[in-house]
């Protein structure tokens, strides 16, 4: 999703090997002085850094390797405190107050999650500052890949003295695992609606396609000329797959593209008002042109649209298929 080269890999890694973000320096700040010596040497040992700060390979790691950062975390905390531990640590919000003196242990394990929210936001509202922009130019992404409906590119005004950048999606959200805050794998640029207004904190670890677009792959759109409606052919094929489902659901693909009726009217007209005896008429008096390719000028837009850059991309290219290419072959 998001690819940077060798060169943004050293600089990212130097940034984030500062001082600041270093777990041994954090835990001098005073606040901690009273911390409890177990919590201090689980927090001085987590599995995704090494020497108090965030390891290589947990910034750089694939999608497909995240899950095994989070159950080594997980693992480690069940072993020192307990079977609940996960599910405390999971349900521990930002604006909890916790006391790192407590001898209970559940309270640790709040304590902890306390002290990854504060260190990790703090890493990712910094890097999204600095490095933000031009890590989502990285991803070359120009439309949502969630619902693939909106533009999200960087765009800059002419002096570049002000950019509008979309938003930066965490997959598996940084509210239930803050320790993926700053793993590039894990940000992905979205449109505002997907980010805050459907996906917002919903958890997608284990239950959703990566990358999402990859569910505009597998969805085929129909209509019903008589009702004016579209839908999603295969819907009930796909929700019967978790992750399918997750993404439908979440992001409402099927009533979002339902009200997108503007696309069937336009290539109904289009094809009415072009059918096959009009184009074949159309060639007759044009030297030189084949029907065919009469008609692909006719349909332009359709025959040569741009899946990185065309929204409603697949709704479009099923629709013209149906309506159009379908009917005059």
């Amino acid at each position: 999703m998001i690819k940077v080269d060798k060169q943004d890999q050293k600089d990212l890694l130097k940034y984030f090997h500062k001082k600041d973000y270093d777990t041994n320096e954090i835990l001098k700040d005073p606040i901690f002085a009273y911390i409890m010596p177990a919590t201090k040497k689980f927090l001085l040992n987590l599995s995704f850094e090494e020497n108090g700060r965030i390891k290589e390979d947990v910034l750089f790691s694939d999608q497909v390797k995240n899950s095994l950062i989070i159950e080594t975390f997980f693992t480690n905390l069940i072993a020192q405190y307990g079977a609940n531990a996960r599910d405390i640590f999971i349900t521990t919000s930002e604006d909890v107050v916790c006391d790192f003196s407590s001898l209970n242990v559940d309270e640790q394990v709040k304590c902890i999650k306390k002290f990854l929210i504060k260190k990790y936001s703090r890493m990712y509202k910094n890097m999204r500052n600095i490095y933000g922009k031009k890590l989502i130019q990285s991803s070359e992404l120009f439309i949502c890949p969630y619902c693939s409906r909106s533009y999200i590119g960087v765009i800059e005004s002419e002096k570049n003295s002000k950019s509008i950048t979309p938003d930066l999606d965490h997959f598996y959200p940084k509210s239930r695992y803050p320790f993926l805050a700053v793993t590039l794998s894990n940000l992905v640029p979205a449109c505002l609606f997907c980010n805050q207004r459907a996906k917002s904190s919903v958890d997608f670890y284990k239950s959703s396609i990566y990358p999402p677009q990859k569910i505009f792959d597998e969805i085929e759109f129909d209509f019903d000329v008589y009702m004016n409606k579209i839908y999603i052919k295969n819907y009930g094929q796909l929700i019967s797959r978790p992750e399918y489902k997750t993404h439908l659901e979440t992001f409402l693909i099927q009533e979002v593209y339902a009200s997108h009726t503007e696309v069937l009217k336009s290539i109904i007209n289009k094809a009415q008002k072009y059918r096959k005896s009009k184009i074949e008429d159309i060639a007759k008096y044009t030297m030189g042109l084949s029907a065919s390719e009469i008609k692909k000028i006719v349909f332009f837009e359709y025959e040569f649209m741009s899946k990185k850059r065309e929204l409603l991309y697949k709704l479009k290219q099923d629709l013209y298929k149906l309506i159009v290419l379908e009917q005059t072959e």
